[in-house]
């Protein structure tokens, strides 16, 4: 079985997918963001895509609920089951420059619900992953982001500190695309 989904390899999604992974000719392509998978989906007949329904894209308003109405006629869904999501923790940088956060859309409920316990009006922009929003977060020195915790772990510094962790179970669908 080929598996097509969201990478790299420290995302929720990767994990899920290897974990369907029996035999040496089974595999995973992973992908920057489910809207590059979305693109190529049409070449991909025969083979799987796995999703999470929280799935939502950073660039439209398009979400796993699209995905399934969208491509009711061109995929069969073969398995709907649960897992725990990686643990996620919210980072604060203490010496942040700019007073944005970077996440995910899937992870939007958090924060917003962080931002309003603390009366914060931080501007939150979104990208593709969880990897993603770490990285620019740290790259364009930004107050607030959601990793997965063991990400996270291997970044760790003294700059930054963990204001809230966050473990919830996940719904995921495993379809074939016809």
């Amino acid at each position: 079985m080929i598996i097509h989904t969201l990478g790299p390899s420290s995302t929720d999604s990767y994990a899920v997918a290897e974990s369907f992974m029996q035999s040496q000719d089974d595999g995973i392509v992973e992908y920057p963001s489910f809207d590059s998978l979305l693109h190529n989906i049409d070449q991909l007949t025969g083979q799987h895509v796995l999703f999470p329904v929280a799935f939502k894209s950073a660039r439209k308003d398009y979400g796993w609920k699209e995905f399934n109405y969208d491509y009711w006629d061109k995929v069969e869904l073969v398995e709907v089951f649960q897992r725990k999501t990686k643990p996620m923790v919210l980072i604060k940088n203490n010496y942040y420059a700019e007073d944005r956060a970077m996440i995910h859309p899937a992870t939007t409920i958090f924060l917003k619900k962080y931002l309003t316990e603390k009366n914060e009006d931080t501007v939150i922009e979104f990208t593709d992953s969880k990897y993603k929003a770490w990285s620019a977060f740290c790259k364009k020195n930004l107050k607030y982001t959601i990793i997965s915790e063991d990400v996270f772990e291997k970044e760790k510094t003294a700059e930054y500190t963990i204001e809230a962790r966050y473990e919830p179970v996940m719904v995921w669908c495993l379809y074939k695309i016809n």
